[in-house]
């Protein structure tokens, strides 16, 4: 079957499966404001917002932008936000749980939340959220530039490719990871948050002197590779897809130390009196079917164990047995202390 048609006959077979409830209160049509990153928003106006607003008599209103600019403005008009639900990643959403921008949301209202693996169930703690995507952090190389196979994080210092490595920024989701899984590699006790740390800004020093430099977006980093600038990087899952369209030869690898995850969750905001329906939305987005199709179409990783994801696809997401065991999670609560200082140290290392 195609995955056009594949989509239709989900949403067909969902509307059956699903309980409506009646909107019986109000004559007008309920709304639900979904603040969201607005990427792929075509895809997901098929999979996700046309289905939940014919099964919920509702209208899904988007709010986009990244997630520093919606958290501010979260942050801005506190109990006048008209946002219902939010989805955030990295440090943001720990922010948005430190500021008491987020209210519980309730496991006994959500269907499917037993299906999620136990990392994705409450990653933010005192269930201000869960996880309906992931996303991975490991190393790529050029394979036809790189003689020795790369197996360490540690392996990114190596002499032959100095002037040829890049790592995210710092002030990206995955920038403070550089830091934490040099640190690991150094054999810091990963139990110990300022000794692992300590270890991994102790490398970077070197780790300036070898990169040509720090990538901000995903597309800086493909072109970086396509003019053989860069022979080595970490890279985020969600860029491998473009990567891999460049038909170079990049090798991927999980690093001995393992690969980073990030955890792309779904929070009610405090000041949402929609909870009912916000609880709907965000069973509707962890279930089976509609995890099985985001992942078809690339746009999200399952966070829903019962997904088998395809073959073909599975290969471009974060997703198989020995990835997801080979995680490992930034521990955000403490990096929103230091994070700061983090981007001022990064900062004066990087302009020297």
């Amino acid at each position: 079957m195609q995955v056009k048609q594949f989509r239709y006959v989900l949403i067909v077979m969902m509307l059956v499966v699903f309980s409506i409830p009646a909107n019986t209160q109000d004559s007008e049509t309920q709304t639900l404001v979904v603040s969201t990153f607005g990427f792929n928003l075509d895809i997901i106006e098929e999979n996700i917002k046309i289905p939940f607003e014919e099964m919920y008599d509702v209208e899904i209103i988007y709010d986009t932008g990244n997630n520093s600019d919606r958290l501010a403005q979260l942050e801005e008009l506190g109990e006048n936000s008209e946002v219902d639900v939010i989805h955030l990643a990295g440090i943001f959403p720990h922010q948005a749980k430190a500021l008491e921008l987020l209210q519980p949301v309730d496991p006994e209202l959500l269907e499917n939340y037993d299906e999620l693996y136990e990392w994705a169930q409450d990653p933010l703690g005192d269930n201000m959220g869960v996880a309906y995507a992931i996303n991975s952090h490991a190393i790529a190389y050029r394979s036809d530039l790189v003689e020795e196979p790369l197996t360490s994080w540690n392996d990114l210092l190596r002499e032959d490719l100095t002037g040829f490595v890049s790592v995210p920024d710092m002030s990206t989701t995955f920038g403070p990871a550089t830091v934490i899984m040099m640190g690991y590699a150094t054999g810091a006790d990963p139990e110990d948050f300022e000794e692992y740390t300590e270890a991994g800004w102790e490398q970077m020093p070197a780790m300036a002197d070898q990169i040509v430099t720090a990538y901000i977006r995903s597309s800086e980093l493909v072109a970086l590779y396509q003019e053989e600038e860069v022979w080595a990087s970490p890279y985020s899952s969600f860029a491998r897809g473009n990567l891999i369209g460049t038909e170079l030869p990049i090798e991927f690898i999980i690093p001995e130390e393992g690969a980073v995850g990030d955890p792309i969750t779904v929070s009610i905001t405090a000041a949402s009196d929609n909870v009912e329906l916000a609880h709907a939305y965000i069973d509707f987005i962890i279930s089976h079917d509609i995890q099985l199709q985001e992942a078809i179409d690339l746009i999200d990783s399952p966070t829903n164990m019962t997904v088998e994801v395809p073959e073909e696809q599975a290969e471009l997401l974060t997703y198989g047995e020995e990835l997801l065991d080979s995680l490992v999670f930034m521990d955000q609560a403490m990096l929103i202390d230091v994070i700061d200082e983090w981007l001022e140290r990064w900062n004066e290392l990087m302009l020297q």
